[in-house]
């Protein structure tokens, strides 16, 4: 079976699962720590809220998670010798990250004011190219500042979304800090770009001329996609994608665009993908405790942002592992190693990430593939011409003047979706009769609805197929089935 349809089928319930598991484990501070039963930290709790939000997870343990980092943020940033865990980067790095996971909770008490916190920090705390590891060292670290502009991209563009002159609470003024932020992505993009090699990867150490790193490569690909992909508020790019220097530490200056770079990071960890498929890369530049990324999540994230397909079969061995990494009597995902039985937060976190990315890529192929077409072409090949439910959770389509059929295992509330719709009236259900019988907010059923089209999609091999059509139902929005 295809790993990525394999994966992407499962990872649904895989990703509920997973939140059901962290929920449980929620430390009585509102965090979580590395795994289960470890002191709770910034890092991890920032990253146990994408996997929160990738199950749809929200109301009181995002609260608490937020409170507990609103908290944490400035404490654990004070000197070991006043009470905190040290000056270090990654706190403001990862807890900007966190603070900024649920957008909707951005008006959340304390959260805009430690948002702020952190711009702050980072004013105060520049080096050349970038900012340090921790306080002290005039080294850029190419982690944390990667880290810190992707943060800053998401400040930036939530700040936006939320227009200018909103004082948010706490006092905090959107177009004042919006004017904050703006120098300190500067500031990280040049150095980012400083550091880029003539190959267009970067190394795992800055200033030094060590060998590429998949992970740092990574990293930079995706702090620099963030940062040029949002719109300002009047709708024009947040950053203009104009031609900048590049390179100057090692080899010389180039002239590249935003865009470019974010290419060819994409094409070096493609072309390069036996460096990273199944490698777990140690960074040793990370003070105070031992650093790990998992290269075969994140690069894969990395490399499909830049745009290759999650189906590209130099990706295949990076999403067996992932498929393969899933533990369902831990109700979470392995590290690689240990035998195999180390579930943490962190390998969680890398392998929802890189799923998510590649449900977003095959969304936007599938409508990129559409909107190529002519109507008659689109309902010929897009739509499905025949379904029926098969035993368990299991969805049979066959494609419209087409012998091309599929089986498709749909997590629980995927197929009760389809099954509410497929014993409806021939029209279809709309949007509050769904979410009536799925006991969920209206608002939530068109996102299911996509999904359930991208799990089938992925079931044909990543074709543009849709198994529920958007209509008008009784003069309201709704879904019908494409036939049966």
């Amino acid at each position: 079976m295809n790993r990525v349809r394999a994966g992407l089928t499962a990872f649904e319930d895989r990703a509920c699962d997973a939140a059901r598991t962290l929920l449980h484990n929620q430390g009585y501070d509102g965090g979580w720590g590395l795994t289960l039963t470890s002191v709770s930290s910034i890092v991890n709790t920032s990253e146990v809220l994408p996997v929160l939000r990738a199950a749809g997870i929200a109301g009181r343990p995002v609260r608490q998670a937020l409170d507990f980092l609103t908290g944490a943020i400035p404490e654990h940033c004070r000197p070991r010798h006043k009470g905190g865990r040290g000056e270090h980067s990654r706190f403001i790095a990862f807890g900007l990250a966190g603070l900024l996971s649920h957008p909707r909770f951005f008006h959340h008490t304390g959260v805009a004011e430690a948002a702020a916190w952190c711009v702050g920090w980072l004013e105060d705390h520049q080096v050349d190219h970038g900012w340090p590891e921790v306080l002290g060292l005039d080294d850029t670290s190419l982690h944390q500042t990667a880290l810190s502009v992707h943060g800053l991209a998401q400040l930036r563009d939530s700040l936006h979304a939320f227009g200018p002159g909103l004082v948010l609470p706490g006092g905090v003024e959107t177009s004042s800090l919006a004017e904050r932020v703006e120098p300190l992505i500067h500031h990280g993009v040049h150095g980012l770009l400083y550091h880029r090699r003539p190959s267009g990867a970067w190394g795992w150490r800055t200033y030094v001329d060590t060998d590429p790193s998949p992970s740092k490569t990574a990293l930079c690909l995706l702090a620099l996609s963030a940062v040029c992909s949002g719109n300002g508020p009047d709708g024009e790019p947040a950053y203009p994608d104009e031609p900048r220097e590049a390179g100057g530490v090692h080899g010389p200056v180039q002239l590249k665009r935003l865009s470019g770079a974010v290419t060819e990071a994409g094409q070096w960890l493609v072309r390069n993908h036996h460096r990273w498929e199944t490698f777990v890369e140690d960074d040793k530049d990370v003070q105070g405790t031992a650093w790990e990324h998992m290269a075969y999540a994140l690069c894969t994230q990395a490399t499909v942002r830049a745009g290759a397909s999650p189906r590209d079969p130099r990706l295949a061995k990076a999403w067996r592992l992932m498929n393969e990494l899933w533990d369902p009597e831990a109700g979470l995902w392995n590290e690689p190693g240990a035998s195999g039985k180390r579930a943490t937060i962190r390998a969680a976190y890398y392998t929802v990430s890189a799923y998510e990315e590649a449900m977003r890529r095959l969304a936007r192929l599938s409508l990129e593939d559409s909107t190529s077409q002519d109507a008659s072409e689109v309902s010929a090949e897009m739509v499905i011409g025949h379904v029926s439910l098969g035993p368990g959770r299991t969805v049979l389509a066959v494609a419209r003047d087409s012998e091309e059929g599929t089986s498709c295992e749909l997590s629980e509330r995927l197929f009760d979706l389809v099954k509410v719709v497929y014993d409806a009236a021939e029209g279809g259900l709309s949007t509050e009769e769904i979410a009536a019988a799925l006991y969920v907010a209206p608002s939530s059923v068109p996102k299911y609805v996509q999904r359930l089209n991208q799990a089938v999609s992925a079931a044909f091999g990543g074709a543009p197929v849709r198994l529920l059509l958007a209509s008008t139902v009784d003069g309201a929005s709704g879904y019908r089935l494409a036939c049966r």
